[in-house]
């Protein structure tokens, strides 16, 4: 009798063993090949279940307690633990079936097609068992935009398109109470501006990325409109539009539902005299265009504000850096003649001498000034007679004035030799060209052009910060570096800083005691052309920041009257991430690397940090949340207030997230190729512990029944 009990129940067990354990919730349903579990509990009893199993040959439902089983088409469902809690059921399954899904009741899915500017295409799947009819009802910020009867066999979809206020959005169905929000990361522009040029009209080139839509452009002038245009665009389709206005300044308003507006500048034609020939009566006129769109224009010659050219004046057409030939009949007998030449929104003279040559040469032909400095050239002109003096190529934002004997001239009479000085006024934001880029412009006498050079600094040098070798000694730099913070002080706005170009995503954080006592800052992100791209955005006593992935760029602070804070530029991580790069010696003799890591989704949390160098480094972790932290950041100083710190080739430290944590900072000092990794402790429960943790059960539960066993065959021995 033992010899068949004990083979019998060590199979039962292993069958146990085997069998397939599936949690069901009430408001699910099991597939079993083609056999559709579901169950309820029993109102007058919670500890019985209804379990009901259908197939395509009928139903099947019966009350079961915890371990009791039922069979049905070669398939043994024994109930396990309920959960009256969450009304989950335990169901272990044994037998001959191939597959199981387990899918709910009623249940649907959301996905976004494309998220636009002016609409966003929604995809409702349904993903229950059963048929979907319902009222969807979308909305956005608590208000509903868009309400929708719908019926969706299972694995069917439908496509909605909805306009929302913000980037989250809920999808209810308001019968079933079943609800869904999704997240939209970014919203991309509708229609795109592709380019914006002119020659003598004025073009622009849209894209549409999206469904057909009708777009009105305008073209204003001083806040006026001068020009409107209506064009429709398919999907993906892209259209150019002309328009007749010749202004070489204004905006185009562009609005598809959403109005955007693009400030154009166009720099002015720059014509130059390149030769004049005259042989008796025939007079010979090269000119070149050395602007960056078409001239279109006339040419004119003038003696004594009288024209005397024949014909009154030639049409000339030249591309840019072309040159262009037009001929006049002159007076035999000219000495001076004045050639002008003009267009719709360029005009242009160039007095010249038939007579008597003249030879112009720069001493200095190249300069370099600061925003809202000044500098010069030195000219020298050799000859004889009236000379009229100008220059072509200079952007409008820098005037320039002409000197002599420190009297400002326009025109001068010289008589063998005379030393002419070009006195540049230079604005105090780029405007029209790039900070620290040389670019070339002409200084013309009579005709004759000198080629100049120009390159432009940026005004604003900041004192570093901190107690640290560097703040002790003045250090100051034309550029400004990332990792070190910067002491600034200002009334209203600063002037641009320039910061040492670097790749990848940066975050600009402004910070200090004027912060702390409730005051508010802005900080402004502009390109090298000047132009602001970005803005802070925080309230009042906050620390103010911008992210962003603009390598070249410069950084304005504004605020309210005067002004004491503290800047840092540093490399940003919006996650911790493994990451490697070399940290190289700074022009003032240390190698520094600072990252400002975004430790909002690691609250409650352990943040390892390792950091493996092939060279010795100092590591330096701060926390940077509130402001006291962000002030006791100084990662040159002796006097170290941070959360850790370690010097070698390899240092590993932690830190403790804290559940307000917005940034933690660490900084690397030194030289070398570094690999820099985290590793986030803590938090929900890991798949590695569950599974030890089941493995240890199962091992519990083996060993009672072997014991179970042994005590059963002695008894029947």
């Amino acid at each position: 009798m033992k010899k068949v009990i004990i083979p019998f129940i060590l199979l039962l067990f292993a069958g146990n063993v085997f069998a397939l354990s599936i949690d069901l919730g009430m408001d699910e349903v099991l597939i079993v090949d083609n056999s559709r579990v579901s169950f309820d509990v029993a109102q007058n009893n919670p500890n019985l279940v209804l379990l009901m199993v259908e197939t395509p040959n009928g139903s099947v439902l019966k009350g079961l307690t915890f371990g009791e089983s039922l069979y049905v088409n070669g398939v043994n469902y024994t109930v396990g633990r309920l959960d009256p809690q969450k009304m989950i059921l335990t169901l272990h399954l044994s037998g001959n079936y191939s597959k199981t899904e387990v899918l709910k009741k009623k249940d649907f899915k959301v996905e976004i097609l494309e998220a636009f500017d002016t609409y966003v295409k929604l995809r409702i799947i349904n993903t229950g068992y059963y048929d979907l009819n319902d009222t969807l009802i979308i909305s956005s910020q608590g208000l509903p935009v868009e309400e929708r009867p719908i019926f969706l066999k299972r694995g069917e979809s439908i496509t909605l398109k909805v306009k929302v206020p913000s980037n989250q959005i809920n999808v209810t169905a308001e019968e079933n109470k079943i609800s869904k929000t999704v997240t939209i990361e970014s919203f991309e522009e509708l229609i795109s501006l592709e380019n914006l040029w002119k020659d003598d009209r004025i073009h622009v080139k849209l894209k549409n990325h999206g469904d057909p839509a009708n777009v009105t452009l305008k073209l204003l002038f001083n806040g006026l409109t001068v020009e409107k245009k209506g064009i429709t665009l398919e999907r993906g389709e892209e259209k150019e539009v002309s328009f007749e206005s010749n202004i070489n300044q204004g905006a185009l308003v562009i609005d598809y539902g959403v109005i955007k507006q693009e400030s154009f500048y166009f720099e002015t034609p720059v014509i130059s005299l390149v030769k004049v020939e005259k042989e008796k009566d025939k007079l010979r006129i090269w000119l070149k265009n050395e602007g960056k769109g078409k001239f279109v224009g006339k040419v004119s010659v003038y003696q004594n504000s009288f024209i005397v050219g024949e014909p009154y004046y030639r049409s000339i057409e030249i591309d840019p850096d072309k040159e262009g030939l037009v001929e006049f009949e002159v007076p035999e007998d000219a000495e001076f003649l004045t050639i002008a030449i003009s267009s719709g929104t360029y005009s242009s003279t160039f007095p010249v001498s038939l007579k008597t040559g003249l030879d112009v040469k720069a001493l200095n032909s190249y300069a370099k000034g600061i925003l809202g400095g000044k500098t010069s050239y030195t000219l020298l002109i050799n000859g004889n007679g009236n000379v009229k003096l100008g220059v072509e190529g200079l952007p409008d934002s820098i005037r320039a004035s002409f000197y002599y004997n420190e009297a400002e001239v326009k025109q001068l009479n010289v008589v063998k030799s005379t030393q002419v000085v070009l006195l540049l006024q230079l604005p105090n934001l780029p405007q029209g060209f790039t900070l620290n880029k040389p670019f070339k412009f002409n200084v013309t006498i009579n005709g004759i052009k000198i080629p100049l050079e120009l390159e432009v600094s940026g005004i604003g040098i900041l004192p570093v910060y901190g107690d640290n070798w560097l703040a002790k000694m003045n250090y100051t730099s034309e550029y400004h570096h990332l990792g070190l913070p910067y002491k600034v002080v200002g009334k209203d706005i600063t002037p641009p800083f320039v910061f040492e170009p670097a790749k990848g995503e940066k975050i600009a954080i402004i910070y200090g005691n004027y912060i702390r006592q409730g005051k508010d800052l802005r900080i402004h992100l502009l390109d090298t052309s000047g132009k602001i791209i970005a803005s802070s955005t925080q309230g009042k006593g906050r620390s103010d920041y911008v992210i962003f992935n603009q390598s070249k760029f410069m950084l304005m602070i504004e605020g309210g009257g005067y002004f004491n804070s503290i800047l840092l530029v540093a490399d940003y991580l919006e996650v911790p991430k493994n990451i490697t790069f070399e940290v190289k010696r700074k022009e003032f003799g240390e190698g520094l690397r600072t990252f400002i890591i975004n430790a909002s989704s690691l609250r409650g949390k352990t943040l390892e940090i390792s950091v493996s160098s092939s060279r010795d480094v100092e590591v330096r972790a701060y926390y940077f949340t509130l402001n006291r932290e962000k002030e006791d950041f100084d990662p040159l100083s002796t006097n170290f207030k941070g959360a850790f710190k370690g010097r070698g080739e390899e240092i590993q430290g932690a830190l403790e997230i804290r559940s307000y944590e917005d940034f933690i900072a660490v900084a690397i000092i030194g030289e070398g190729n570094v690999t820099m990794k985290f590793n986030v402790k803590g938090g929900e429960l890991g798949v590695r512990e569950l599974s030890s943790r089941v493995i240890y059960l199962a091992v519990l539960g083996l060993l009672a029944l072997l014991i179970g066993v042994i005590w059963l065959e002695k008894k029947l021995g």
